[in-house]
């Protein structure tokens, strides 16, 4: 999402022009994350971060915004608060005794005031949800376009090292990439809102596709499989989803018929999945065991209610640490995340949040297709894909408790809060 000084008129009070600056900022950071991955998260000076800096900038905005009991009015914001309360239930206490690092864990969950502020501001002010909209148009085609050479030069040259940490400028997580990519992709197909030439954006779908692919891991394959299996079976009928199955099929083919050794590495992520795989079955089996642990200790152990809140290292508290140094912090899936530092409540909680949100923006998808709302179903069709891909990702990587994929996560929450609520008051918008 890239930003424009302001979307307001000349009269628009100041107040709202606020507001706006703040998504017009906020759109540039998002890109900044999206185009440079982790490198981009330590612009600032710690600890004050860009993810930081952001959402402190985000809430002084929220705090002047007389909008805030227009989303009340959702469940799922609810669910969000609640879920929220709760964790910090399960950080204060810990603060005294681990310091930063409880702050550093808490990120899972006070990322979630993107969601507040976002849906907020667009629910304040309807024409700022179509400025979103336009945003991530723009943002897409940024990505589709730029994303192939940065993963050249990324992997082709050294490049510097970002102040203060120990990683370069541009740091791709190839989960990350897959997942803006799968939206992308259902943002194209299933809305006319992604203003690009056809033949001109499958080329690029497979040129991206091609690269980001290669580099892709289990967990990014996976979650890109996903979202083209939904976008394919609810938009069977788009000439678009056509168009690119028959190109893709047709290359597939044809490099299977000169050197079928080229899919092998991918080939071999995806099977790895589902059946043992003996170079890979060593991770798989380390997180399954850690896994179990945690499962053990809370559900059927004495950390039901709580879990062991924030700022424990639960790789050296389990003994899970391969490497000894203290950095593997957590379980590499965010819903195990949340079991371990929140207890059985936090998890039930979680999957309010997620499974109330996910299961409106699928229920109002279908009610806008119904209704020939094209443009309103294509935006729902984009925020249940990347969902679908962020959950994916979330269940193997570290995705939620850090600002790259966090602080997108909770940003496509928020719009989708703002969705379903303008969908009810406001469904001509698009008009």
């Amino acid at each position: 999402m890239l930003g424009e000084t302001s979307i307001a008129s000349k009269n628009t009070t100041k107040k709202f022009n606020f507001a706006d600056k703040f998504l017009s900022w906020h759109s540039w950071v998002l890109l900044g994350y999206a185009i440079c991955g982790r490198g981009f998260s330590y612009v600032g000076v710690p600890p004050a971060y860009i993810g930081e800096i952001t959402l402190l900038f985000g809430l002084v905005t929220l705090s002047i915004n007389k909008s805030i009991p227009k989303i009340l009015k959702l469940p799922q914001t609810w669910f969000l608060i609640w879920f929220m309360l709760w964790c910090c239930i399960n950080t204060i206490p810990y603060f005294p005794i681990y310091g930063l690092d409880t702050i550093r864990d808490a990120a899972l969950w006070y990322y979630c005031f993107f969601a507040l502020i976002i849906a907020t501001l667009l629910v304040g002010k309807p024409q700022r949800f179509l400025f979103m909209v336009a945003q991530y148009e723009r943002f897409s085609k940024i990505f589709v376009i730029l994303m192939p050479f940065v993963w050249a030069i990324s992997r082709a040259i050294t490049l510097p090292i970002m102040p203060g940490s120990n990683v370069q400028v541009i740091t791709l997580k190839p989960a990350d990439t897959m997942t803006h990519f799968s939206g992308i992709t259902a943002f194209f197909i299933g809305s006319n809102l992604l203003k690009f030439q056809t033949t001109f954006f499958i080329l690029t779908f497979l040129i991206n596709l091609a690269v980001i692919a290669i580099n892709a891991n289990r967990a990014g394959m996976l979650a890109f499989l996903n979202v083209f299996a939904l976008v394919s079976i609810s938009k069977y009928k788009s000439g678009k989803i056509w168009k690119i199955l028959t190109i893709l099929i047709f290359i597939i083919l044809l490099i299977l018929f000169i050197n079928p050794e080229i899919f092998e590495p991918i080939f071999s992520k995806i099977a790895s999945i589902f059946v043992d795989n003996q170079e890979r079955q060593g991770t798989k089996s380390y997180r399954l065991d850690w896994w179990n642990y945690i499962i053990n200790y809370t559900i059927f152990g004495d950390y039901f209610w709580t879990g062991k809140g924030f700022g424990i290292n639960l790789g050296v508290d389990a003994g899970f640490d391969p490497l000894g140094d203290g950095n593997v912090r957590s379980p590499h899936n965010g819903h195990i995340s949340v079991l371990a530092r929140t207890g059985v409540p936090g998890l039930v909680l979680w999957l309010l949040v997620q499974l109330s949100w996910a299961g409106t923006i699928l229920l109002k998808f279908r009610q806008s297709r119904a209704k020939g709302q094209k443009k309103w179903a294509g935006v729902f069709l984009t925020l249940l894909a990347f969902w679908i891909a962020s959950m994916t990702v979330t269940t193997f990587e570290v995705i939620i408790e850090g600002p790259t994929g966090g602080i997108w996560l909770w940003t496509m929450y928020g719009v989708g809060l703002a969705a379903i609520k303008l969908h009810k008051t406001h469904p001509e918008i698009f008009d």
